[in-house]
């Protein structure tokens, strides 16, 4: 009961987050070592976004604008995210035998990764926005009525961090402590201090906050952006978590669903199945935890009202069922899990 009543204050909480969760973010952003690049996307809105209409841009050395082509990458035009769904993109290399800049990227990142795209960091003609390192600017955008939007950006686009000669070679990034863009004059980051390790958009993995519900829109002005306001950070190479995103959209959406039709779930509260009750034909029923992440889906190309739905495998707590007939109308309802 304790635990049940700590979900129910949880679920209280997320239901009053004020969100946009209408639009894409950025909500991982991998800088590992060699070609270990990443990026996860994700659907913060509750409707389907396709791919079709975005693009990635790499604004890289501080340029303003983007290099064409080579700076572009279109996202795949045939993938349309389900609401509150991630998507990962990795740099396209796997050849064991590749070295340099094209040394294979790490099996479990392979693995990781929806999809591999830019063929290359070497390559010339081609996209290489998988390319970036910790000084280069992101933005993602989107094309409306033929005009490119941003919808959101990663660090600040014109800008390039500086190490400390004071020089942009070796590379740097930002880090979190003002000026955000640049180590002090002849500081050794080698060195533990209050900079120590302090280059957040290099080698680290960075995910962002949950409470972020939509994206930055609006370039910082320069000795602004400090990463730590809207990412976690963690350690190079860490690459578990990717493709699972959990954002204050997915509860606050899920609470937002005004109900279709009427169903019933029973027994409730249960423990290890449950049936749906309709007169509307069910065509698919999504499972989601208070933190608004997806645990279970059901789908029937017929109906699964009246079918029997096993439950025994996830944990005790209370769940958002969200149900959609064969029109794509939604109803939602709570289940506890005891």
């Amino acid at each position: 009961m304790k635990k049940i009543l700590l979900s129910v204050l949880a679920l209280s909480a997320y239901t009053a987050v004020n969100a946009q969760c209408n639009d894409l973010i950025i909500s991982e952003y991998v800088e590992g070592t060699n070609n270990n690049k990443a990026l996860e996307i994700y659907n913060a809105s509750s409707s389907p976004i396709s791919l079709a209409n975005y693009r990635i841009l790499r604004h890289d050395n501080g340029n303003a604008s983007f290099t064409a082509v080579q700076g572009e990458m279109q996202l795949p035009t045939n993938i349309t995210l389900a609401p509150y769904q991630a998507y990962v993109i990795a740099l396209n290399l796997t050849d064991p035998n590749g070295t340099g800049q094209s040394a294979p990227i790490d099996p479990a990142l392979q693995a990781a990764a929806d999809t591999l795209l830019c063929p290359g960091c070497g390559q010339t003609g081609q996209s290489r926005v998988m390319c970036f390192n910790g000084d280069d600017a992101l933005s993602l955008e989107k094309n409306v009525g033929g005009t490119w939007t941003k919808v959101d950006i990663f660090a600040c686009i014109g800008e390039q961090p500086l190490n400390s000669n004071g020089t942009d070679s070796p590379v740097a990034g930002w880090t979190i402590l003002a000026p955000y863009e640049s180590m002090p004059a002849g500081y050794d980051s080698n060195v533990d201090g209050p900079y120590y390790l302090q280059y957040w958009t290099q080698d680290k993995t960075l995910k962002r906050k949950s409470t972020i519900t939509s994206g930055v829109t609006t370039n910082p002005a320069f000795q602004t952006f400090n990463a730590s306001v809207q990412w976690d950070s963690l350690p190079v190479n860490t690459f578990t978590g990717l493709g699972a995103h959990a954002c204050d959209c997915s509860t606050s959406g899920i609470n937002d669903i005004k109900n279709s039709f009427v169903f019933s779930i029973y027994p409730n509260p249960s423990s290890a199945s449950v049936k749906i009750k309709s007169n509307t034909k069910i065509t698919k029923a999504v499972f989601y935890d208070v933190l608004g992440k997806e645990e279970k889906s059901v789908v029937s190309t017929t109906s699964i009202s009246g079918s029997t739905i096993d439950i025994s495998n996830l944990a005790k707590g209370i769940y958002s069922v969200v149900v959609f007939d064969d029109k794509n109308n939604r109803s939602v309802t709570r289940l506890i899990i005891n």
